[in-house]
């Protein structure tokens, strides 16, 4: 049978296929290609000297990317040590003083992002501190005509 719903030209291409694959396995297994692989991350894991040496380090001032980068581990393991050290974190929050003046100067107009710059901390943190207070902030979305 031929014509247009024939299968012949499928079939004398599977025999083609079939008789391909005959070949290779007659000729044995295929030579092996090497794989680059990239090399596995090495996990450092600190000794209690070390985690003490971090410690210390952070409650004397050290910035936690640099301790990060002294002990050779991700800024977020240093996290969890300090975390699990019991040690009270560095924010850099506003203190009772600087709130107080934020206030004033939000309500008197300007922006969380001038308070900001202002106390060189991110508006976020203004915005954080004038809420736990109890200034009630405006909407961000008034435009003024």
């Amino acid at each position: 049978m031929s014509g247009q719903l024939s299968n012949q030209e499928v079939s004398s291409q599977i025999s083609q296929l079939h008789a391909v694959v005959q070949e290779q396995r007659a000729s044995g297994p295929p030579a092996e290609v090497a794989v680059e692989r990239p090399p596995r991350r090495r996990q450092r894991r600190l000794s209690v000297v070390q985690v003490a040496e971090l410690t210390a380090a952070y409650r004397s001032g050290v910035a936690i990317n640099d301790l990060a980068e002294r002990f050779k581990i991700h800024r977020s393991t240093v996290l969890e040590h300090l975390n699990r050290s019991d040690n009270p974190r560095r924010y850099p929050a506003l203190d009772a003083f600087q709130v107080e003046e934020a206030a004033r100067l939000y309500e008197g107009g300007q922006s969380l992002r001038a308070i900001g710059i202002h106390f060189g901390r991110h508006a976020a943190t203004v915005r954080l501190a004038l809420i736990k207070v109890g200034v009630r902030l405006r909407d961000r979305n008034v435009r003024k005509r």
